[in-house]
């Protein structure tokens, strides 16, 4: 069973990652994790990590999903 995190659990990564998901509308707009890594002076694979993280245990505050070719990610 997985259990659900709170935002204070989650790493300085994960958290930066969350808060740019929420400032931006990645549902509207395709999601890019070049541009996501340039934006918060991230490393791709710890972009990717931290999203991973973000759907296991934020699963209901993060939406992810595919349309018209490209990833979409809501969160709130």
């Amino acid at each position: 069973m997985c259990k659900l995190m709170a935002l204070d659990d989650l790493t300085d990564s994960d958290k930066k990652v969350y808060e740019y998901l929420k400032l931006n509308d990645f549902v509207e707009k395709p999601w890019s994790t070049k541009k996501a890594a340039k934006a918060l002076k991230m490393k791709e694979d710890d972009i990717y990590e931290s999203l991973s993280n973000l759907a296991e245990y934020m699963r209901n505050n993060i939406h992810i999903h595919y349309r018209d070719g490209s990833i979409r990610i809501g969160a709130n």
